[in-house]
């Protein structure tokens, strides 16, 4: 052996040992912090509190769900790339009663629950569909495109099922409802302020869509009893605008007194809207403002765009599914236009749970979150709530932490338990030192550029669901799911978070339940516990509806890959372009097929 295979070697040893011994550490120190982190979870179900909360919250005790999930692949044909995608559903009963919960039989959506689409797209215009700007220029991942379109249809089709059926009640998907709202609201804002998405100028039934529209859609989700958007910050002028939809005419400070935000803001409010003024002439009055009335139809116009574009991608009518004709010509929809068309579909279903009473559920199985213990922990701290008498061992996720203490302390964490809720804007703050606020209060700053995102609008929670009875240890893993917040059944009063903005002390009032829980979070557990209990090995613990929708969405991609594939060879074949062109192939492909002819 080497001198230089031998000091490899010894190096990689040398490296586990230090990583067995770490994690061996965080292990000792977490045996001993099992009783503060058990503060922190939540055990059992309570059933006739579920059956309450159902009857209040759907009106009956009986009601239906669906599980959604999605597909896609990507394969390649000479010079062209072929995606497919695809988001398929099971539907199934619920039946609450005092002493437990029912869950019927899920059995496959028909073809009006199931979207896909199989799209072809040449090398040449990748760099258009789904390229993304850098600073060295146009970088393109061919994988990007098929997850774009993948997102979407599966809001897509949430949304679709939750309009055409009003007996729909609960719908369970595979994502992360807040996490994608966070994500695509911010990486999208660069599409809509250089004017490049593909919704603006399409004619809808409300009108033709404008920037504006679209700027407002991408911010705005309204809801007055949770009294969001909070009239702070970045959300000062969308709160304002939400408040003038009404048709008053207001003066600035007249503004700022109804919403209650700090009088310290009518400035920039007055920036904000000089600045909505002179670019999209918004107000009928510019010193007492009132808005002109077609402003409020921004929503009616943008969904009916989005949902314009997302049907003819997937059913294009024999036309290319990403090229849409918009007034005289066509474009390419690329996909950062797929993004907001998701942003848009996952506000348009929460905006339906709101006003329909339904139970929108996002399961995540893996996550690399860490806001349980980065900032609702050391808040909790600071606000006089919570005392550790052990530091929590430093773990790279909460999934992590939680996981390894239910098997380290099995005994102590029985099954099914959850954490306790927390506000989505907790993932966006970074805690601060301020002794001078007083109990229940806390102080944090923008975890990125100091800006923390909109609260009171999404509640998560992690969760696990299964442990074997003849040895605890064996348990299934944490998961965490997210749902829309409810001001019947959430509440905002127990930490008052203190945030620092352009010199402005404002007020942030986020969901915590720490002191006393959240019936509807209780709910959802009394149904994901008994859809967590199938003897399928892949999905204890996890959801049977979803593996059932995950397993359908790949046995459709099975059977159609093979033929939507030929499909693109027979028409390549027929075609009458020069096939040399076709056929001229990457150098790194060539350089692959030589080396491998090289071998054999």
């Amino acid at each position: 052996m080497s001198d230089f295979e031998t000091r490899t070697i010894e190096e990689v040893q040398s490296s586990t040992r230090y990583l067995l011994s770490s994690f061996k550490d965080k292990i000792d120190l977490l045996k001993k912090a099992g009783p503060d982190l058990k503060r922190l979870l939540r055990f059992g179900v309570d059933y006739d509190a579920a059956f309450r909360t159902a009857t209040r919250f759907f009106g009956k005790e009986y009601v239906k769900y669906i599980a959604i999930d999605g597909t896609d692949a990507l394969d390649e044909q000479l010079d062209l790339l072929v995606f497919y995608v695809g988001a398929f559903a099971y539907v199934g009963s619920v039946m609450f009663s005092p002493t437990g919960v029912d869950i019927g039989d899920a059995t496959p959506g028909g073809s009006d629950l199931s979207v896909s689409a199989a799209i072809p797209l040449s090398e040449e215009d990748a760099a258009l569909v789904f390229g993304q700007k850098t600073q060295s220029g146009v970088e393109v991942d061919p994988e990007r495109l098929p997850g774009s379109i993948m997102h979407l249809s599966e809001y897509y089709l949430a949304y679709k099922a939750a309009v055409a059926d009003g007996s729909l009640r609960v719908i369970l998907m595979d994502r992360t409802l807040a996490g994608d709202v966070g994500h695509l609201n911010w990486s999208t804002k660069e599409l809509i302020e250089d004017h490049d998405c593909i919704l603006e100028g399409i004619d809808t039934p409300h009108g033709r869509v404008t920037n504006l529209d679209l700027q407002l859609a991408r911010m705005l989700l309204p809801n007055p009893q949770l009294k969001t958007p909070a009239p702070r910050s970045q959300l000062l002028k969308y709160a304002a605008l939400e408040l003038l939809f009404q048709g008053d005419q207001l003066s600035s400070q007249q503004i700022v007194g109804r919403l209650g935000a700090q009088p310290a803001r009518e400035e920039k409010l007055r920036d904000d809207f000089g600045g909505l003024e002179s670019e999209f002439h918004v107000f009928e009055k510019v010193f007492n403002y009132k808005l002109k009335p077609d402003v409020k139809l921004y929503w009616d116009r943008v969904l009916a765009a989005a949902g314009m574009v997302a049907e003819h991608i997937f059913d294009p009518k024999g036309r290319h599914p990403l090229r849409f004709r918009k007034g005289a010509g066509e474009r390419w929809i690329t996909a950062d236009d797929l993004d907001f068309m998701t942003l848009i579909f996952i506000h348009a279903v929460t905006r339906k749970a709101w006003a329909d009473n339904l139970l929108l559920i996002g399961m995540v199985k893996d996550t690399s979150a860490s806001e349980l213990v980065n900032a609702v922990v050391p808040i909790l701290q600071s606000a006089g709530k919570l005392k550790l008498g052990q530091e929590l061992p430093s773990f790279n996720s909460d999934k992590m932490l939680l996981q390894t203490d239910s098997v380290i302390n099995a005994a102590d964490v029985p099954t099914p338990w959850h954490t306790i809720d927390m506000d989505a804007a907790f993932r966006t703050m970074a805690p601060e030192q301020d002794p001078k606020l007083k109990k229940g209060e806390t102080r944090v700053r923008g975890a990125f550029k100091n800006v923390v995102n909109a609260e009171r609008t999404y509640v998560k929670t992690y969760v696990q669901l299964w442990s074997s009875q003849a040895n605890p240890a064996v348990r299934s893993h944490v998961f965490s799911f997210d749902r829309p917040a409810f001001a019947e059944y959430d509440h905002w009063d127990e930490v008052l978070v203190h945030h620092q903005d352009n010199n402005v002390d404002e007020k942030i009032a986020p969901i915590l339940h720490f002191d006393r829980g959240s019936e509807m979070t209780n709910l959802a557990m009394a149904m994901l516990f008994q859809m967590g209990k199938e003897v399928v090995p892949e999905a204890i613990g996890h959801n049977y509806p979803l593996f059932l929708a995950d397993k359908k969405a790949k046995a459709v991609l099975k059977q159609n890959r093979e033929a939507y594939l030929g499909a693109v060879a027979l028409e390549m074949s027929k075609s009458d372009l020069d096939q040399q062109v076709l056929f001229s192939s990457r150098f790194r492909d060539y350089r692959s097929q030589v080396e491998a002819k090289r071998k054999r």
